[in-house]
């Protein structure tokens, strides 16, 4: 790997205006809220949160389907929005959630897996085929499903001939959004370690977003935690699962089940519910929750976590400057 990122947001943001009702004014939702960080070439950087952070809608603004409201994203040092739209494509590529959604259901798995290459006239006829037929292979998927449509298969095979359509330009970034959640746990193992296999043997560059806790620390270098649209916490995989800094990342460590006989449902302790994303709490927004929350939580905002440098953006870590403060 190198220190040069190949893909870096630089105090992103992206609001909404949300419709509160006919009587009521529309409000702003700051879904990505000032993210910076660096995604250097040939590594997984993962980043996880609860429902509503804000990670299914900053992996649109690192594909370019969604704009930036403020800030930019940068691909090889270029900001993607002086990149066309098709040269973009052929080096990031998603992989989602639901492959029977991103699978288009009247076409046969060789006409999906080979649809990118047509669209950007990549070879000829003969060559998209055989191109298509050996990812298809490698990600194994035999040479009679070709002809098979999407409804005739299970939905880890489904996810394997997304994988086969996110490869088959041969990009440098892939951008998967949730791509096992929506598996049984037996075929999530299969898809990791096949998405592991892959990134070694085609050198490739990994964002994986995902709520599950397990399947990151499996298959991240890094990990990058969200909280109402802000990177509260960033680290190397091994410091965010055995020494965590910032509290919301402790909280979602503690809310993973365990198969420990008498364990039980974790209690977290958190405070006040869920918070509205359309009126966040004023300082850390964070603070209601947090169990160690003192003074300056409710009034100063944290600094945020910068690019690739380790830290969390908490005043238990980063005490915030007062003039006249006692020592």
């Amino acid at each position: 790997m190198t220190e040069h990122p190949i893909l870096e947001t630089v105090n992103l943001h992206r609001r909404f205006r949300v419709t509160q009702g006919p009587f009521k004014p529309s409000a702003t939702l700051n879904a990505v809220n000032g993210v910076n960080l660096r995604v250097r070439r040939g590594e997984t950087l993962g980043i996880v949160g609860e429902s509503g952070c804000g990670k299914s809608t900053l992996a649109q603004m690192l594909l370019g389907l969604l704009p930036a409201t403020e800030g930019d994203v940068l691909f090889d040092g270029q900001p993607v929005r002086n990149i066309s739209r098709a040269a973009f494509a052929r080096r990031v590529q998603p992989i989602f959630q639901d492959p029977f959604s991103s699978l288009n259901p009247r076409k046969t798995l060789l006409d999906i897996v080979t649809m990118p290459l047509r669209v950007h006239k990549l070879g000829t006829a003969a060559e998209q085929e055989r191109r298509a037929r050996q990812l298809m292979d490698r990600v194994g998927l035999p040479a009679r499903f070709a002809d098979r449509y999407p409804k005739e298969l299970s939905g880890g095979q489904r996810q394997r001939v997304a994988i086969a359509r996110a490869l088959v330009m041969q990009p440098d970034v892939v951008i998967c959004d949730e791509p096992t959640s929506a598996l049984d746990a037996s075929v999530q193992s299969q898809i990791l370690n096949l998405l592991m296999e892959l990134k070694a043997d085609f050198n490739l560059t990994y964002v994986f977003i995902s709520h599950n806790l397990s399947v990151v620390e499996h298959i991240a270098d890094r990990v990058a935690v969200m909280y109402l649209g802000r990177v509260v916490e960033a680290a190397g995989v091994d410091q965010i699962f055995d020494a965590p800094q910032h509290p919301y990342t402790r909280a979602l460590l503690d809310s993973v089940l365990t198969v420990a006989p008498d364990a039980g449902v974790p209690e977290l302790a958190l405070g006040s519910g869920f918070p509205n994303p359309l009126r966040p709490a004023p300082g850390c927004s964070f603070h209601p929750r947090c169990p160690k929350a003192f003074g300056p939580c409710s009034t100063v905002v944290p600094q945020p976590v910068l690019a690739d440098h380790p830290g969390a953006a908490c005043h238990l870590i980063n005490p915030p400057m007062t003039t006249g403060a006692a020592a």
